[in-house]
Order: C-alpha cells, then sequence, then structure tokens
C-alpha cells in the first residue's frame, strides 16, 4: 500500500471512522440484480481495489485479494416504509455510525428504497481513494442516456486543476517552501475554542441542503469578484458564524474558525480511479468577523497565501512518510494536527449534465467527508447538472442537529443575493 493510503488507512478510529459516504438519487428506482451486475462489469473487473481486503493493517498496510465479492452482501437492498427526507437523513447517519468489516473488501453499496425514489448510498474507505476518485467511480457507472453510452469522467468530467502554485523553483526554492510549511504545521496556534471542538463520541449525525442554482454563486462571484469556491467559503462562514451565536456562543473579532482543506493534485489527464493524490491546507474562517465584506477579501487573501506556499505539495509529502512511520508516531501526529483545527470542508465540482445509473435517472448527488484526529465536524459542497449541495456530518456530541447549518448555509445564500442585487 503506498504511504498516503496507508497513513488514511490508519486514521481509522472507532469515534472518527476513515470512511467517504456517497449518495445518489435514482428514479425509477433500477433493479437490483441488473445494479449488481453493473457492479460487476463496470468495477470489480476493472479497479482490482475492489476485490483486495487490507492485511497487516496496524504495521504495513498489504492488499491481498480477498477471491470474488460476494454482491449479495457488497450491494444490499433496504426499504424505509416512512418515505420522508427525515426517515433518510437519520438511517444514513445510522450508517455512518457503522464501520466497515476489514475481513472483506472495503466498500458497500445500499439500494434504499422510498416509494419509487431509490437512493443510492456507497460507502468506500478513505485508504480505497479520496474523494475525486470516488466521485470519477461512480460516474464511471452512469450512462450519458437510459441506454447508454457510457459516461467517461476522465474525458467529459473534469474536476477543477490543482490551484497550487509552486511556480518555477530551484533547490533552495524548494527547500523553502517545505521548511516555510512545515513551520506553520508546527507552529500554527491552537483553533479557537468552540463547542465545535472537544471530545468525541461513535454516534454521527448527517445532513444535506436544498438546491441552490450554481449560476447564482457564480453571478455572486462575478459581482464580488471572487471565485466560485471563495463564494462557497464565504457562505460557510456566515454559516458557521451564526450557528455559534445562535448556540449562545459571540466570537470577539479576533476569532477564526480554522478549517482543514483537501486540495486535489491530479492532472485531468490522471485516468487511475483509485490511491489518494490530494494535499491539505488550512484556512481561516474569520467567524469573529460580523462585516460580511471584509470577510470574504480575509478569505480571498488567505487562499491566495495559501496557494503561493505550496502547502498542499508539502502535507501530501507529510501523508507519505506517515504512512511509513509506525502506528503510534504517525497516531501522535494526527491528533497533534488536528487539534489545530475544527472542520474538514471539502468542495467537488460533480457533472454540468443529467447522467443515468441501470436506467434510471440521477438526479442528484451528495457526498460526506471523513473526519480525523479529534475533528467531528465535516462539511461538503458538491454542484451536479447546475446545482449546488451542502452536506454536513457531525459528531452528535459536537453538533446535534448538523440540518441547523446547511438551512443557515441557504440563508446566508439568499441574504447574500439579496443584498448583491439590492444594494
Amino acid at each position: 500500500m503506498s504511504g498516503p493510503d496507508s497513513a488514511w488507512l490508519r486514521m481509522e478510529q472507532e469515534e472518527n471512522q476513515m470512511v467517504i459516504t456517497g449518495m445518489l438519487t435514482l428514479k425509477p428506482a433500477p433493479d437490483p440484480e441488473a445494479f449488481r451486475t453493473l457492479l460487476k462489469e463496470r468495477l470489480l473487473t476493472r479497479f482490482p481495489r475492489f476485490r483486495q481486503r487490507v492485511i497487516n493493517r496496524e504495521t504495513i498496510p498489504v492488499w491481498e485479494y480477498a477471491g470474488e465479492p460476494d454482491l449479495n452482501r457488497h450491494v444490499q437492498v433496504k426499504v424505509l416504509e416512512d418515505t420522508s427526507p427525515d426517515a433518510l437523513e437519520s438511517w444514513i447517519s445510522r450508517l455512518m455510525s457503522t464501520p466497515l468489516d476489514f475481513d472483506l473488501p472495503l466498500w458497500e453499496f445500499y439500494l434504499v428504497m422510498q416509494g419509487d425514489t431509490c437512493t443510492l448510498v456507497a460507502r468506500l474507505h478513505h485508504c480505497i481513494a479520496d474523494g475525486i476518485a470516488l466521485v470519477r467511480v461512480l460516474l464511471s457507472l452512469a450512462t450519458v442516456s437510459p441506454e447508454g453510452p457510457y459516461f467517461q469522467p476522465h474525458k467529459e468530467y473534469q474536476p477543477a486543476k490543482s490551484s497550487v502554485q509552486t511556480g518555477k523553483r530551484g533547490p533552495a526554492g524548494w527547500v523553502k517552501m517545505v521548511v516555510k510549511a512545515l513551520l506553520k504545521f508546527l507552529f500554527m496556534p491552537p483553533d479557537t475554542p468552540s463547542d465545535l471542538k472537544g471530545p468525541l463520541q461513535c454516534e454521527k449525525k448527517a445532513a444535506w441542503s436544498d438546491h441552490l442554482p450554481l449560476e447564482d454563486i457564480k453571478a455572486l462571484g462575478r459581482i464580488h469578484h471572487a471565485t466560485i469556491n471563495d463564494v462557497l467559503l464565504w457562505l460557510t462562514c456566515r454559516a458557521v458564524r451564526s450557528y455559534l451565536i445562535e448556540n449562545g456562543e459571540n466570537p470577539s473579532a479576533e476569532d477564526n474558525f480554522r478549517v482543514t482543506m483537501p486540495v486535489n493534485l491530479r492532472g485531468n489527464d490522471d485516468t487511475v480511479l483509485a490511491g489518494n493524490r490530494f494535499g491539505l491546507i488550512f484556512l481561516s474562517l474569520p467567524v469573529g468577523n460580523p462585516d460580511p465584506e471584509e470577510q470574504l477579501r480575509w478569505i480571498q487573501q488567505e487562499m491566495k497565501e495559501i496557494k503561493r506556499s505550496g502547502e498542499a505539495v508539502v502535507a501530501f509529502g507529510v501523508l507519505a512518510l506517515l504512512g511509513r512511520m509506525p502506528m503510534f508516531v504517525e497516531s501522535q501526529i494526527i491528533h497533534f494536527l488536528s487539534s489545530k483545527c475544527s472542520a474538514v470542508v471539502t468542495n467537488v465540482p460533480g457533472p454540468k449534465r443529467p447522467l443515468y445509473i441501470s436506467g434510471s435517472k440521477l438526479t442528484d448527488m451528495m457526498f460526506w467527508v471523513p473526519k480525523s484526529g479529534k475533528v467531528g465536524l465535516g462539511i461538503s459542497l458538491i454542484s451536479y447538472n447546475g446545482k449546488v449541495r451542502i452536506g454536513v456530518v457531525s459528531d452528535k456530541v459536537r453538533m446535534q442537529d448538523p440540518g441547523r447549518l446547511t438551512q443557515l448555509f441557504f440563508e446566508q445564500f439568499k441574504t447574500a443575493r439579496a443584498k448583491a442585487l439590492n444594494p
């Protein structure tokens, strides 16, 4: 197993599992046997990781062929009599609180039936792939029309290019960049204390928002001379500030809410749909500043400096080294770094047109990011077919109602749009 994949595998804890969860809404519900046949043809025969399990998990992890996967075990059907979104939310939350079986290949699918709607829930351990790769794997099952041809993610779906700007550096420049990033990781002060940071338990809660029109997000960006990513981070900052205030915490002017963000290091010509190829950056969201415009400018400036620093590339190298160190050493370093932030935030752009799986229309996509170490909050943003959603997963003891944060994100979007249209 590669160093980065090993690092993510060994971050697994009972209270913080390293499992990426994806949700795809399909209408009408596909035939379960037809879907299992699709997986066998499009997944098992093309990607060896889905036929392998992990051995030597706590020392030097190794991939081992586990024989032909039992698709009746890896692909299960669940019928929910309650057809409300709340019932699905509660079921997914319980699923996220359950670890994968390490005696088997580390993936599973559920076809959750609610009336004539099916929600395909996919769980994939982080050691198999990162979020970009997971989305590509799922989209490799899709067709561009009910009868085909198959959608080709590496040709038709191009995730955002890496925003890392390492520039043309000589050996001295690279050494300086690495040293500067390592010093930042080591001497970064602890994050501002809040109720969102603290001891964790095993029970998780998941939620997701209503749709936001992607074109409206782009319009906000044009008005404020900001990127889509800047706008989404700004709205996240505004939502977190509102959430803290609602729950009796009043951030002071100097308070920040530090998050860690994955940065895609894959090239657009990378056709490998497995493994981890991303770095991490630390970004401070100025939740203590009540002025929306100043918040956005702060985030823009922070992102510009981080892109120039090459921090994500250095973090990827650190992860590769951690995956080769004794597990005790890795655990101590991960807990040290996770104490520096309060949440993981990730933004994954999805396909711009509707797709189909087993002849059923893919109407919605959502996913939730895992959290490592002491981090109890994950915030995911994903676009699909001209719409954006935000998903939140939290440790129950840290945030009992993550749905409230998704509502606040939506409210902040409406407020920002109204102000932009009527300055």
